[in-house]
């Protein structure tokens, strides 16, 4: 079984000290899931923190279930990033697509 590893100290010090071939397969989905890939990840882009996000953005991951909290790490991943976008209600579905996501690339996360 594949785990996710708690994080210590700043999240995006600590993950961003990783390459992607460090994460695990369940690490790699859920970044996976929030646009991460091998590509842009070891190009060492930030990930954004909560606080830097658009108020815009933070309703339209809200409407997803995320919070600063789950965002941040300090608690669980919201049930729908690990949905198919089938399964996603109309309302989630209309946020993903706001925030960039297709069904073809939602479903594609792996997560």
């Amino acid at each position: 079984m594949t785990t996710i590893r708690e994080v210590t100290g700043d999240p995006n010090d600590f993950w961003s000290e990783l390459s992607w071939s460090d994460l695990t397969s369940a690490e790699q989905s859920l970044w996976t899931q929030l646009g991460w890939n091998e590509e842009n990840w070891d190009d060492e882009l930030d990930f954004p923190e909560w606080g830097d996000l658009s108020s815009e953005d933070k309703k339209l991951w809200g409407i997803l279930g995320w919070t600063q909290s789950s965002w941040e790490g300090d608690d669980d991943i919201p049930a729908s990033a690990e949905k198919l976008w089938e399964d996603l209600t109309s309302v989630e579905q209309s946020a993903a697509t706001k925030l960039g996501y297709t069904k073809d690339k939602w479903d594609d996360e792996e997560v």
